[in-house]
């Protein structure tokens, strides 16, 4: 008896890692929340994000030698030709996804912190005024999604996710 609780300890404790990185969305999602905080955007740069989390958006996971860089985008927004798209490293909103260089011309940034802060505001030319709150809806939106759609672990490893990411940046 002992040794099979000893064999099942050290199976709990080898499958650890890989439950953290395959259900990290879920672990991201259902973590307390700040303002302007977005625990699953650290994730688009390095882990792969199935289309079915988010239906409503369009999901392009991009491999890079067994890492991921995932960009999700949407287009017509609020009219017929606006846009935002999201990676690990911002968001951006535009009035005109038909102007072939619609990223450099009237355009709203915020970008991202490594942990998912929203850190500064950008704009270039003359973005639309409600530009700021697009993004913070489609934020928003995407969030609740990828938590409503994400596959439950069958262990839940949630209390571990949460005092990995309390940690400060250099110890992880």
């Amino acid at each position: 008896m002992k040794k099979w609780l000893i064999i099942l300890g050290i199976l709990f404790i080898a499958q650890m890692p890989f439950n953290l990185h395959y259900h990290a969305y879920y672990y991201a999602t259902h973590t307390q929340k700040k303002k302007d905080h977005y625990p699953f955007v650290m994730l688009l740069d390095s882990n792969y994000l199935p289309a079915s989390y988010v239906p409503s958006y369009n999901v392009e996971n991009d491999d890079k030698r067994g890492s991921y860089i995932v960009s999700i985008s949407k287009r017509q927004v609020r009219t017929g030709k606006d846009i935002v798209e999201l990676n690990g490293a911002h968001i951006r909103y535009s009035k005109d996804y038909n102007d072939p260089s619609y990223y450099l011309n009237n355009l709203a940034s915020f970008s991202f912190s490594e942990n998912g802060v929203i850190n500064e505001y950008y704009k270039i030319g003359n973005p639309p005024k409600n530009a700021k709150q697009e993004m913070i809806h489609a934020l928003e939106q995407i969030q609740s999604e990828i938590k409503q759609n994400s596959e439950k672990p069958l262990i839940n490893l949630q209390w571990l996710w949460n005092l990995w990411f309390r940690l400060p940046s250099q110890y992880r």
